[in-house]
Protein backbone atom coordinates (compact mmCIF):
# COMPACT_ATOMS: atom_id res chain seq x y z
CA UNK A 1 0.00 0.00 0.00
CA UNK A 2 3.09 2.24 1.34
CA UNK A 3 5.07 1.60 -2.34
CA UNK A 4 1.69 2.67 -4.22
CA UNK A 5 1.25 5.94 -2.44
CA UNK A 6 4.75 6.64 -3.38
CA UNK A 7 4.42 6.02 -6.66
CA UNK A 8 1.53 8.11 -7.14
CA UNK A 9 3.60 10.41 -5.20
CA UNK A 10 6.68 10.82 -7.10
CA UNK A 11 5.73 12.71 -10.21
CA UNK A 12 4.40 15.41 -8.39
CA UNK A 13 7.09 15.88 -6.25
CA UNK A 14 9.63 15.69 -9.51
CA UNK A 15 7.10 18.49 -11.12
CA UNK A 16 7.57 20.78 -7.62
CA UNK A 17 11.40 20.44 -8.33
CA UNK A 18 11.60 21.18 -11.67
CA UNK A 19 9.44 24.51 -11.24
CA UNK A 20 11.36 25.75 -7.97
CA UNK A 21 15.01 25.49 -10.56
CA UNK A 22 13.40 26.78 -13.76
CA UNK A 23 12.07 29.95 -12.03
CA UNK A 24 15.68 30.76 -10.40
CA UNK A 25 16.01 31.21 -14.22
CA UNK A 26 19.70 32.83 -14.35
CA UNK A 27 18.91 35.03 -11.38
CA UNK A 28 19.71 31.61 -8.83
CA UNK A 29 22.28 29.54 -8.50
CA UNK A 30 22.72 26.83 -5.15
CA UNK A 31 25.97 27.11 -3.31
CA UNK A 32 26.70 24.76 0.24
CA UNK A 33 27.12 26.70 3.21
CA UNK A 34 29.95 26.10 5.66
CA UNK A 35 27.80 23.51 7.02
CA UNK A 36 27.20 21.42 3.87
CA UNK A 37 23.90 22.27 3.42
CA UNK A 38 22.31 23.80 0.22
CA UNK A 39 21.12 27.60 0.00
CA UNK A 40 19.32 29.09 -3.15
CA UNK A 41 21.35 32.68 -3.69
CA UNK A 42 20.81 35.63 -6.00
CA UNK A 43 23.59 36.08 -8.15
CA UNK A 44 24.45 40.07 -9.01
CA UNK A 45 22.94 40.60 -12.58
CA UNK A 46 25.56 42.59 -14.71
CA UNK A 47 23.97 46.13 -16.02
CA UNK A 48 23.33 46.03 -19.89
CA UNK A 49 25.75 48.87 -21.43
CA UNK A 50 24.36 52.05 -22.10
CA UNK A 51 23.19 53.47 -26.02
CA UNK A 52 24.51 56.46 -27.47
CA UNK A 53 20.70 57.62 -28.94
CA UNK A 54 20.73 60.07 -31.60
CA UNK A 55 17.90 62.46 -31.28
CA UNK A 56 17.31 65.03 -34.43
CA UNK A 57 15.42 68.10 -33.90
CA UNK A 58 12.89 70.10 -36.11
CA UNK A 59 12.83 69.42 -40.20
CA UNK A 60 16.55 68.33 -40.30
CA UNK A 61 16.86 65.76 -43.18
CA UNK A 62 18.33 62.49 -41.69
CA UNK A 63 21.30 62.16 -44.05
CA UNK A 64 23.52 63.62 -41.80
CA UNK A 65 22.27 61.70 -38.85
CA UNK A 66 22.30 58.86 -40.37
CA UNK A 67 26.29 59.29 -41.52
CA UNK A 68 26.92 59.98 -38.07
CA UNK A 69 25.73 57.37 -36.31
CA UNK A 70 27.63 55.14 -38.95
CA UNK A 71 30.67 57.06 -38.02
CA UNK A 72 30.04 56.84 -34.44
CA UNK A 73 29.86 52.97 -34.03
CA UNK A 74 33.66 52.78 -35.55
CA UNK A 75 34.17 54.15 -32.08
CA UNK A 76 31.15 53.15 -29.85
CA UNK A 77 29.26 49.96 -31.19
CA UNK A 78 25.82 50.83 -29.41
CA UNK A 79 24.58 53.81 -31.52
CA UNK A 80 21.00 54.17 -32.12
CA UNK A 81 19.47 56.75 -34.46
CA UNK A 82 16.26 57.64 -33.52
CA UNK A 83 13.27 57.53 -36.40
CA UNK A 84 11.40 60.21 -34.57
CA UNK A 85 11.88 63.66 -34.34
CA UNK A 86 11.80 66.26 -31.91
CA UNK A 87 10.10 69.57 -31.78
CA UNK A 88 12.39 72.49 -31.11
CA UNK A 89 11.03 74.56 -27.73
CA UNK A 90 10.32 77.88 -28.42
CA UNK A 91 11.18 78.83 -25.16
CA UNK A 92 14.75 78.59 -25.83
CA UNK A 93 14.46 80.50 -29.19
CA UNK A 94 15.91 84.08 -29.32
CA UNK A 95 14.30 85.67 -31.72
CA UNK A 96 16.77 88.53 -31.73
CA UNK A 97 19.94 86.56 -32.77
CA UNK A 98 17.88 83.84 -34.86
CA UNK A 99 19.56 80.87 -32.60
CA UNK A 100 18.16 78.39 -30.08
CA UNK A 101 19.77 78.19 -26.61
CA UNK A 102 21.91 75.46 -25.81
CA UNK A 103 21.69 74.59 -22.48
CA UNK A 104 18.24 74.87 -22.22
CA UNK A 105 17.97 72.55 -25.43
CA UNK A 106 19.90 69.95 -23.14
CA UNK A 107 17.29 70.03 -20.61
CA UNK A 108 15.20 69.33 -22.94
CA UNK A 109 17.32 66.40 -23.84
CA UNK A 110 17.88 65.35 -20.24
CA UNK A 111 14.22 64.13 -19.75
CA UNK A 112 15.38 60.99 -22.53
CA UNK A 113 17.97 59.85 -21.29
CA UNK A 114 16.69 56.81 -19.14
CA UNK A 115 20.23 55.02 -18.47
CA UNK A 116 21.69 56.42 -21.96
CA UNK A 117 23.81 58.58 -23.49
CA UNK A 118 21.68 61.11 -25.49
CA UNK A 119 23.03 63.18 -28.26
CA UNK A 120 21.02 65.89 -29.83
CA UNK A 121 21.01 67.40 -33.38
CA UNK A 122 19.32 70.22 -34.77
CA UNK A 123 20.61 72.35 -38.13
CA UNK A 124 19.68 75.68 -36.22
CA UNK A 125 22.81 77.92 -34.43
CA UNK A 126 23.20 77.47 -31.00
CA UNK A 127 24.18 79.18 -28.15
CA UNK A 128 25.61 79.83 -24.80
CA UNK A 129 26.31 82.75 -22.43
CA UNK A 130 29.61 83.34 -21.61
CA UNK A 131 32.16 86.06 -21.11
CA UNK A 132 31.80 87.91 -24.60
CA UNK A 133 28.39 87.50 -24.97
CA UNK A 134 25.31 86.12 -23.41
CA UNK A 135 24.26 84.71 -27.09
CA UNK A 136 27.60 83.52 -27.96
CA UNK A 137 27.46 81.27 -30.70
CA UNK A 138 28.92 77.46 -30.32
CA UNK A 139 29.10 74.61 -32.16
CA UNK A 140 28.30 72.23 -29.51
CA UNK A 141 27.95 72.05 -25.64
CA UNK A 142 28.03 69.01 -23.01
CA UNK A 143 28.07 69.15 -19.69
CA UNK A 144 31.29 67.11 -18.37
CA UNK A 145 30.08 63.75 -17.26
CA UNK A 146 25.78 64.30 -17.42
CA UNK A 147 25.67 61.97 -20.18
CA UNK A 148 23.31 64.38 -22.68
CA UNK A 149 25.15 66.01 -25.39
CA UNK A 150 23.97 68.72 -28.39
CA UNK A 151 25.79 69.63 -31.59
CA UNK A 152 24.49 71.64 -34.79
CA UNK A 153 25.24 71.26 -38.25
CA UNK A 154 25.34 75.02 -38.50
CA UNK A 155 28.14 76.76 -37.54
CA UNK A 156 27.96 80.71 -35.85
CA UNK A 157 28.59 82.11 -39.30
CA UNK A 158 25.88 79.99 -40.97
CA UNK A 159 27.97 77.57 -43.24
CA UNK A 160 27.96 74.04 -42.32
CA UNK A 161 29.96 71.71 -41.20
CA UNK A 162 31.88 69.57 -43.75
CA UNK A 163 31.26 65.54 -42.94
CA UNK A 164 35.12 65.05 -40.75
CA UNK A 165 34.36 68.14 -38.83
CA UNK A 166 31.00 67.15 -38.13
CA UNK A 167 32.06 63.40 -36.77
CA UNK A 168 34.59 65.09 -35.04
CA UNK A 169 32.69 67.59 -33.21
CA UNK A 170 30.21 64.74 -31.72
CA UNK A 171 33.17 62.76 -30.41
CA UNK A 172 34.63 65.74 -28.60
CA UNK A 173 31.30 66.42 -27.09
CA UNK A 174 30.52 62.62 -26.43
CA UNK A 175 34.16 62.40 -24.37
CA UNK A 176 32.56 65.29 -22.19
CA UNK A 177 29.39 63.34 -21.82
CA UNK A 178 31.19 60.56 -21.00
CA UNK A 179 33.01 62.14 -18.55
CA UNK A 180 36.38 63.69 -20.00
CA UNK A 181 37.56 67.29 -19.88
CA UNK A 182 39.47 68.88 -22.55
CA UNK A 183 42.71 67.67 -23.32
CA UNK A 184 46.39 69.53 -23.28
CA UNK A 185 47.13 67.37 -26.34
CA UNK A 186 46.90 69.75 -29.51
CA UNK A 187 46.10 66.57 -31.54
CA UNK A 188 43.24 65.23 -29.48
CA UNK A 189 39.97 65.28 -30.32
CA UNK A 190 39.48 66.68 -26.77
CA UNK A 191 41.44 69.65 -26.95
CA UNK A 192 39.99 73.15 -26.04
CA UNK A 193 38.55 74.63 -29.00
CA UNK A 194 39.16 78.34 -27.11
CA UNK A 195 36.33 79.73 -29.47
CA UNK A 196 38.06 78.72 -32.55
CA UNK A 197 38.16 75.43 -34.93
CA UNK A 198 40.44 73.12 -34.62
CA UNK A 199 39.43 70.08 -36.27
CA UNK A 200 42.31 70.08 -39.00
CA UNK A 201 44.63 69.87 -36.49
CA UNK A 202 43.03 66.95 -34.23
CA UNK A 203 43.57 63.04 -36.28
CA UNK A 204 42.36 60.85 -33.09
CA UNK A 205 42.21 60.68 -29.27
CA UNK A 206 45.37 60.75 -27.72
CA UNK A 207 46.46 57.46 -25.57
CA UNK A 208 45.18 58.65 -22.26
CA UNK A 209 41.60 59.67 -23.47
CA UNK A 210 41.53 56.61 -25.42
CA UNK A 211 42.28 54.21 -21.92
CA UNK A 212 39.29 56.65 -20.30
CA UNK A 213 36.89 55.58 -23.08
CA UNK A 214 37.65 52.19 -23.19
CA UNK A 215 36.91 51.86 -20.05
CA UNK A 216 33.76 53.39 -20.64
CA UNK A 217 32.70 50.95 -23.31
CA UNK A 218 34.23 52.51 -26.18
CA UNK A 219 36.34 50.53 -29.09
CA UNK A 220 39.33 52.61 -29.69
Amino acid sequence: MTGNVYRRLFPLLLWVVCIFFFSCGDKCSVEKNTAGSEKVVEQKQTRQVAFIRIYCYGNISDDKPYMLASELKKYYPWVDLVSRHLDLPKKYYHKGRNRYDGSGLLKDLGRLRKGDVVLGVTDEVIYKANEISPTYGIFGVSPVGAHVALISLTLPSGRKHTDDHLVKLALHELGHAFGLNHCTNEHCFMVDAEHGNKFSQTPSFCKDCKQFLNRNGWKL
